[in-house]
C-alpha cells in the first residue's frame, strides 16, 4: 500500500519549487521525519504551506459521495485522511481520488516518502512528474 501526502503549497514558493522539486521533496522529507526542534520544523512548514481547511474539504467528500465522515474516508479502495498540515491518501490500486483534491488548490505537491516519489498536481487534473 502507497502512502502520498498533499500539502497545499504557497503561490510564492510554487513558483519557484515547480522547477526544483527535488529540492522540495527533501525539505518536506525533513520535517516528515523530524523529532526534535520542532519550533523550526513549524516555522519552516508555516513558510511554505499553507494551512489546509479539512472542513471544506470534509463537506466536499461527504457530499460527493454520500457519506458522514469526520476525518478519514474510505473511497474507491482509498483511505483519505485530512489533517490540517496535509492529506494522506493511503492506497495500493488507482489513486484517481487524488485528482479530487485539484477543486481546492492547483498548487499540490504530492509525496510518497517511503518510494521516495515525488510530483505535482496541477489544475488541469492531470499528474505533472518532473
Amino acid at each position: 500500500m502507497r502512502e502520498y501526502n498533499l500539502f497545499i503549497i504557497k503561490k510564492e514558493y510554487y513558483d519557484y519549487y515547480q522547477r526544483n522539486p527535488l529540492f522540495l521533496f527533501d525539505i518536506l522529507k525533513k520535517l516528515y521525519v523530524m523529532r526534535d526542534n520542532f519550533n523550526y520544523g513549524i516555522s519552516l512548514y508555516s513558510q511554505l504551506c499553507e494551512r489546509i481547511n479539512t472542513f471544506n474539504l470534509k463537506y466536499y467528500l461527504n457530499r460527493k459521495y454520500h457519506l458522514d465522515n469526520e476525518r478519514t474516508f474510505y473511497i474507491d479502495k482509498s483511505f483519505i485522511e485530512l489533517k490540517h498540515t496535509r492529506i494522506i491518501v493511503r492506497s495500493k490500486y488507482d489513486f484517481k481520488i487524488i485528482m479530487e483534491f485539484t477543486n481546492f488548490s492547483k498548487y499540490i505537491f504530492v509525496c510518497d516518502f517511503n518510494n521516495n516519489d515525488y510530483f505535482w498536481l496541477n489544475s488541469k487534473n492531470t499528474l505533472v512528474y518532473v
